[in-house]
Order: structure tokens, then sequence, then C-alpha cells
């Protein structure tokens, strides 16, 4: 309930809440299993998303100095939240068996 909250009352206009937490999800695994807690806006128009759906609930939005360039960056309010919802959109894919598939990879890959 609090992830639909966050989806339906802190963001803007969202025609399907589901769908785009797939996505937020979706990318949110992807940082996870590629150790990435930034996104920037390539990340997220790579997941079809726009970060004035759902910024003020599900991600921050930060400035990025690099030279003297500037650029906007994303991330989860706390790596448990993305860890959360990462999982969340896995369980709630149309495949159950892409979860066993995923806990039998998770279970024979080391961690360093």
């Amino acid at each position: 309930y609090f992830i639909y909250n966050i989806l339906k009352n802190h963001g803007r206009e969202i025609e399907n809440l589901r769908e785009v937490l797939l996505r937020v999800g979706q990318m949110a695994f992807t940082g996870v299993a590629e150790k990435n807690i930034v996104f920037t806006d390539g990340d997220l128009i790579k997941y079809n998303l726009q970060p004035s759906q759902f910024l003020s609930g599900f991600l921050m939005e930060l400035l990025e100095r690099a030279d003297s360039a500037r650029s906007v960056v994303y991330t989860f309010p706390h790596l448990t939240i993305q860890e959360f919802v990462a999982a969340l959109a896995q369980f709630l894919t149309v495949d159950p068996r892409n979860i066993v598939k995923l806990l039998s990879q998770a279970h024979s890959t080391t961690d360093g």
C-alpha cells in the first residue's frame, strides 16, 4: 500500500501505476545487479520513465558537477528502498518462473 500511495498521491498523473512500478522496479533491479545506485536521464529514458512522474516519492534529484558541466542524477532515498522496489517488480512480473530463475542465479553467484 505504501508504494501505491507514493505513486498515486505524490507524483504527477500516472495512467497505469502498475506499469510505472514495474519499469521503476526493473531499473532498480538492474541497478542492484550492477551495483549502481545513481541513475542518469539516459537510464530513465531507457526504461521509458519521466522523473516528474514520481520524483517526490521514489527518486531524489541530485545536482552533479563534472568539471565545469552540471548534470542531474537520480537516486533512491536508501539502498533498501531500491532493493525492495526491485524485488517487488520481480514478484509482480507475469511469469513466476522468472523468480525461480533469479533465485537460482543469485544462489550460484558469489558476492564480492
